[in-house]
C-alpha cells in the first residue's frame, strides 16, 4: 500500500504540470506609428476597441512608435492625445492644452475612420497616418 500512496504522490506534480495553468496566449505583438499632418505623433496612445470586451491601449513613444499585444480581430481604434507637462507642474495645478488638436473624428469611437485587422501571423506593422 505505502508504494502505491508513495507513486501517487511522485506523480502529482507531473500531473499538474501537464495540465498547465491555462490556455496559451493568442495575441499577437502588433507594431506602428503615428503621425499627424506628416509628423510624428510624440506622445499619447491609441485604444484599440475590439468588436466584443473592453479597449486595449497602446502608449505612443517620443518617435511615434507604438507597440500592442492584440488578440486577431478588427479593432476600431482611437487616439488619446497627451500633454506636455511644464517644469514645475503639481497634482492639483491646470493642466496645459495638448501641443496637438486633432480633429474630433480620431477621437470618437463611433465616428473613427481608424480600423486595424489584426491577423494571427501580424508581421506587417499597422500604421496610422492622420
Amino acid at each position: 500500500m505505502m508504494p502505491r500512496v508513495c507513486r501517487l504522490i511522485c506523480l502529482a506534480p507531473m500531473l499538474i504540470g501537464l495540465a498547465g495553468c491555462g490556455e496559451a496566449s493568442t495575441s499577437q505583438a502588433v507594431t506602428g506609428t503615428v503621425s499627424y499632418q506628416g509628423s510624428p505623433l510624440t506622445n499619447g496612445a491609441l485604444a484599440f476597441y475590439p468588436a466584443e470586451g473592453r479597449p486595449i491601449q497602446a502608449a505612443i513613444q517620443s518617435d511615434g512608435a507604438y507597440e500592442a499585444d492584440l488578440p486577431p480581430g478588427e479593432y476600431r481604434v482611437t487616439v488619446i492625445v497627451g500633454v506636455d507637462l511644464p517644469p514645475g507642474w503639481k497634482d492639483g495645478d491646470p493642466l496645459p492644452p495638448p501641443s496637438v488638436k486633432l480633429p474630433p473624428a480620431y477621437t470618437s469611437r463611433v465616428r473613427t475612420p481608424l480600423v486595424a485587422n489584426v491577423s494571427a501571423a501580424q508581421a506587417e506593422p499597422v500604421d496610422f497616418t492622420l
